[in-house]
Parts: structure tokens; sequence; C-alpha cells
């Protein structure tokens, strides 16, 4: 535990770092850092064991497109390329995850004006829980944000490309769909719109709960994500996860004033991605896996907006910063301690055995 509450600090003293010195290329290190973490584990993190089975099934190419491995085919073809190379498992995580935290960096660095900001929350909010745990899902959900910028521009053709890459990954990754067609439904989220979908979504979370209803035109491989009481026992309407994207959103939603750094165009698209994330966790009712591997890929748009809306505090931006800070201490306290998730990755250790 005193290992991730260590990097937790030294990531807060860099954000900080690179807000007073008005210097990005601290990201560097900051995204360095979280790439050496989720790289180097070893039998860390509670998708370890299963991710090493896909390594050693993939024997060759039709492996990796004939659908006996229960993974995707971009996924595969990476596995299958490190073993043709000779590089062993332990090395392929190191690469995934730098590619991710790469990737990640990149856009956050280009997007924002305090990537570290973006980066030390991510690692409160994400990257324990998601990068170190359900990597595919992860890489897709950092793909993902890449399209966001032709949402925007309204770009069907570029925006579609990315869902394709990012579906080799995981597929649910074509869900993110929605995204550019509810932008398209609502071009301003209204108080009235808001409500509305709301109580529709709410509506639906009743509906799923009835599988009898449905479950005929669900394909047999799934029908354990809709009918298993291993997956069907979420929160519902008392997830705290929820409340606090509800809360985040409204905040957001009234108090965040678009700067040069986000047009009001941009957070426009970016607060009605953020908003979907919530739908989708009332629509899925007790749904909780369904729900929360649908949702993540809309949620990761938190990363932005929670930088944003603290710098809306006050005129002081320090204070601003401050508060930040505190928040995202609060996050990682929530996510990963109080929550028991921290039992599933500790103690932390590496193949050189430190």
């Amino acid at each position: 535990m005193l290992f991730y509450i260590s990097i937790f600090t030294i990531l807060l003293i860099l954000a900080i770092a690179e807000v007073l010195l008005k210097n990005k290329k601290i990201s560097v290190i900051t995204g360095s850092l979280l790439a050496v973490i989720a790289g180097l584990r070893f039998y860390t993190g509670y998708d370890f064991i299963s991710y090493k089975n896909f390594f050693l099934e993939v024997e060759s190419f039709s492996d990796v497109i004939n659908g006996t491995i229960d993974a995707e085919s971009g996924f595969l073809f990476l596995n299958y390329v490190f073993k043709v190379m000779g590089f062993n498992f332990y090395t392929f995580v190191l690469f995934f995850s730098v590619l991710s935290i790469v990737l990640l960096g990149y856009f956050a660095y280009r997007f924002t004006t305090y990537p570290s900001l973006v980066l030390v929350y991510y690692y409160a909010r994400y990257l324990l829980v998601r990068d170190m745990g359900q990597i595919r899902s992860a890489l897709a959900c950092i793909i993902l944000l890449y399209s966001i910028p032709f949402i925007i521009k309204k770009k069907p053709l570029q925006f579609l490309i990315i869902i394709f890459i990012a579906s080799l990954f995981h597929v649910t990754s074509w869900f993110f769909v929605v995204a550019y067609i509810f932008n398209v439904l609502f071009k301003e989220l209204t108080i009235k719109n808001v409500i509305l979908l709301l109580l529709i979504a709410l509506g639906i979370g009743v509906i799923v709960q009835i599988p009898d209803s449905y479950i005929w035109a669900i394909p047999e491989r799934y029908n354990a994500y809709f009918t298993s009481p291993s997956y069907t026992d979420g929160q519902w309407i008392v997830n705290p996860v929820l409340w606090m994207q509800l809360v985040l959103f409204i905040a957001a939603y009234f108090f965040i004033r678009p700067t040069h750094d986000m047009g009001k165009n941009k957070f426009n698209v970016v607060i009605k991605i953020y908003f979907i994330s919530s739908l989708i966790l009332i629509s899925a009712g007790t749904l909780g896996t369904v729900g929360g591997r649908l949702s993540t890929l809309f949620a990761t748009t938190e990363i932005f907006i929670t930088p944003l809306l603290f710098a809306s505090i006050s005129k002081n931006k320090l204070l601003n910063l401050l508060f930040f800070c505190g928040f995202t201490v609060v996050i990682f306290c929530l996510i990963f301690i109080l929550s028991g998730t921290y039992t599933e990755y500790i103690p932390y250790q590496t193949i050189f055995g430190l």
C-alpha cells in the first residue's frame, strides 16, 4: 500500500511543479513513471494471469483470426508478434503499458495546458483499477479519445476509423458510435433534455433487470452477463461512482466556463460524452459488468473535465490547484483504498523481484 501512496505523492508533486513552473515537459516524467509502474508489474492486478494465458495460447497466426481464443484480433496479433520476435510475456506487458501511456500522454500534452494534472488524476481514477487490470479495455478507451476531435469537426469517416482501431483491442469500442449520434441529436444539453434522458435511462434500468423479456436477442456467448448472479449484482442507483459522476457533471455543466484551453464547442462535446457514461450506468440497472464496461468508454473524459472544473472555482489559481489536489486524493482513497481494490494489487512486485 505504501508503494502506491508514495507514487501518488510523487505524481502530485510533479503536477504542482508543472503548474507553478508552467513547464509542460514535466509531463514526460509523469507519463514515464506511470508507464514504468504499470509495465514492470509481475502477477499484480486481477487480470494478470488471464492475459498471460492469452499470450501462451497464441501459437500461430491462425490463432489470431480463427476465433478460438476469446480476445480481439488486434490484441492477439501483438501477442503473436512478440512471441515470433522471441520476447516473453513480461516484455509484452511493458510494451503494452508504454504504448497506452504514450498515447494518453501525447493526447493530454496536445489538448490541455497542464497534462500532468490529467495524468495524476488518471492514476487515481483509472490507471490502477483499469490499466493494471483490464489492459485491453484501457488501451481501447485511450484510443477512443483520438476520435473526439472528429466528433467536434463532424468527420464521420475519420471517426469510424479510430473506432475500428480501438475495436481491435476491445469490441465494446463500437458502442462509442453513440457519442457521435448523441452529439448530432443534441446540439446542446438543456436542463429539460438532461432530466428527460435521466428518466428514460431509469426506465430502461428497470426493464433490463427482467432478462426474460429480451435475452432471446442476446448472443449466447454473452448471456451470462445478463443472467449470472456474478455479473448482475450491480448497485444501480446507489452506486457511489454513478453519483460521483452525476455530481461532477452537474458541477461542470453549471460552473465551467470554456476558455482558450477548451472552447465552447469542444467543451459541449466532452460534457455530452461524459454524461452518456452516467446514462449507461443507470440504463444498465444491476448489470454491473455490462454497465461498467460500456460506461468506462465515455467516462475517461472525466480526466479532462475535473481539472477544468477546479480551475473555475475561484480567481486564485493556487487555491484552485490545492482544491484539485485535495479532490484527487479523495478519489484515490475512494476508488483504490476504501473500496478494498488495493488487495488485488499488493504486494507490488516486478519481474526483478523488487
